[in-house]
Formats: C-alpha cells, structure tokens, sequence
C-alpha cells in the first residue's frame, strides 16, 4: 500500500518550504537592508561644549549639510563639562546603529586621555572618524600698553619682565598653544587659566594681564577694533581669512597647534553608514556657499575620508600627548 502524499499536498508542502526559505533569507537581508536605509528617522549630534562657540557653530553647519544631503534631521545636542568628556562618553554608550553621533575635536580626539586620569575612552579605538569638518588657528593677542607688535617683540619684552598670560580652556588647544610659545621661546610666565573667551577677556581687554591666546573667530573682533594687538597665528602657514597677520612659526619655526573638528561614531557603526556620511559631509563642504560661511568664522573647510581624519587624529595625540608631558599640564 502506497503511503506517499497526494500530488496537491507535495506541492503544498513544497510551496510552504519555499516560503520558509523566502523568509528566513529576508530575515537574514533585514540588518543590511536596515543600514542601507539609514538614516530614516533623526541623528543626534553630541557636542561636549556649551551653545554659541567655535565647536557649537561647527557641529551646526555639519549638521545643516548632512540634513540637506540625506533629508532627515540632524539635531545638535549640547552636552557640555569635563571638557567634553561627558558627550564622548554618553555617544559611547549609545547603539551603534549610526544615530548617535560626536562632534570631534581636539579634547576628544587626541588631548583629553592625556589630561585626565580616567577619560573614560580611547580615542583611536573606540571612535570611528566620518570626516573633517573644519580647522580653526588660534591666535595670541596682547594688550596695547605692553608696546610690542609681534611674537619676537613679546618674547624679547618676557625675558626682560615676567609677564601674565591667559588661555581658555586647561588642556584645549587655546592652552596648548601658548604653552608650546613659553616652551619654544624660553621664557617664563604667569599662567592665569580661564573657563571660556568671555571670562578671559574681561581680564584681558583692560590690561590685567598681558596677553592670551583664544580661538581666531572669538579674538579677531578684538584685533580689528585696535582693543589688542595681533601677536601671530598658531597654523604653520598664514590664515587666508587673515593673511595680514604672521605666523608665530615666522618667528619660532615648526611650532603649530590648531583646532580641527570633525564627525565620528561609536565603534562598531556598520561601514555602509560611515560611507554614506562621509559622502553627505564631503559634498557639502565643497560647496561655494560652505566655503564661503566658513571663511567668515575664520574657519577652513576640510573634506577628505576617514583614514585622512584617522591618520591626523594619530599623529596628534602623539604630539599633544608629548606636550602635555613637557608643559606638565594637568586637568584641575
């Protein structure tokens, strides 16, 4: 006696293998499907500093161009203290499914593990760069009555008499800067430490003390209105927005410290989605209109891939990581 399945139940049988098989592939083409769709709802952009400075402007205009190129909202959250840790830490701890992301700069990116004791991340490891954004010098500025006009004057007038210097952040690339000047230049100083440009230029402004080191964007006004004297630049090559101004590598050669900023994610964000980004990033920077933006903050534009950001991001936490040892710089 025969036992096998009537013709109409093989086929059913059949049909419904084939379909298990069909779903069981589409479960399997849902994570790439996913990821090839990102993004389809809001990104957050983590900043670790508050509203209205140089990294906060930044993080917007990155923003603004990734929600132009990619039609969803890219919404900026300020998540100030520890010098950016905290924000670091927090996008750290948040899925890696590409809609948490960090602005990077160079407290997060090479300077703040060797600053504090517990950071609470490696940079180079557990950060994925997207790509640059833009690079910003900082500039030293004097106060008038010390009579001097640029970096040779300012160090001749130092050896003469100790002078009295501000930066705006412990650790941040303000700091850096003038401490790579004191360190290349010999010299001996008053360091007087300060949370932000305001705080410092109330001090700063009325001559109570001599000179200090800020952000290009934040200082200019006060060049350009004669309330302080333009000491030099602290990018290896005069700034295009400011080419009146000299280097202090002019005086000093091979000294530079700038602020670079950038968009990165928490490790494991699939490479689709980093790809993407950094295509959005790149296209919009090159835009007149970006260039154009940037020059009026003092900024310079800096599209480029991932491994160029990685490969800066590298090499600067070596060399700020040494200055930080030499400077003897530690956060408070």
């Amino acid at each position: 006696m025969s036992h096998s399945l009537p013709i109409a139940s093989r086929h059913a049988r059949g049909f419904r293998r084939r379909s298990l098989l069909a779903a069981g592939s589409a479960l399997l083409a849902a994570p790439a499907f996913a990821q090839a769709a990102w993004p389809n709802r809001p990104v957050r952009i983590f900043v670790g500093f508050p509203a209205g400075g140089t990294t906060d402007i930044l993080a917007r205009i990155g923003a603004q161009i990734l929600q132009e190129e990619l039609g969803q909202p890219f919404v900026v959250e300020n998540r100030p203290g520890a010098g950016s840790n905290i924000a670091a830490q927090a996008v750290l701890r948040s899925p890696s499914d590409g809609y948490t992301l960090l602005l990077g700069s160079p407290g997060t990116n090479a300077i703040n593990p060797h600053l504090y004791s517990n950071s609470g991340y490696d940079p180079l490891t557990d950060f994925l760069p997207i790509c640059q954004i833009a690079e910003v010098p900082n500039l030293i500025g004097a106060h008038p009555s010390l009579g001097v006009r640029d970096a040779a004057g300012l160090i001749e007038l130092a050896k003469r008499r100790r002078l009295s210097y501000g930066e705006t952040s412990i650790g941040g690339s303000t700091h850096l800067s003038a401490e790579l000047f004191r360190l290349m230049a010999g010299i001996e100083a008053t360091h007087v430490p300060y949370r932000g440009s305001s705080p410092m230029m109330v001090d700063l402004l009325p001559g109570r003390i001599d000179f200090g080191c800020d952000n290009l964007p934040s200082i200019m006004p006060h060049i350009r209105s004669g309330s302080l004297v333009a000491i030099g630049v602290t990018s290896s090559h005069r700034w295009p927005s400011s080419p009146e101004i000299a280097t202090i590598a002019e005086t000093l050669p091979g000294y530079e410290v700038t602020a670079w900023f950038g968009i990165v994610a928490p490790k494991g964000t699939p490479p689709e989605i980093i790809a993407r980004a950094n295509a959005a990033l790149r296209a919009g920077l090159e835009k007149p209109a970006t260039v154009s933006r940037m020059a009026e903050l003092g900024a310079m534009p800096l599209p480029g891939t991932p491994e160029v950001y990685q490969a800066r991001n590298v090499a600067e936490f070596a060399r700020l990581g040494d200055l930080i040892r030499r400077a003897g710089i530690r956060a408070e």
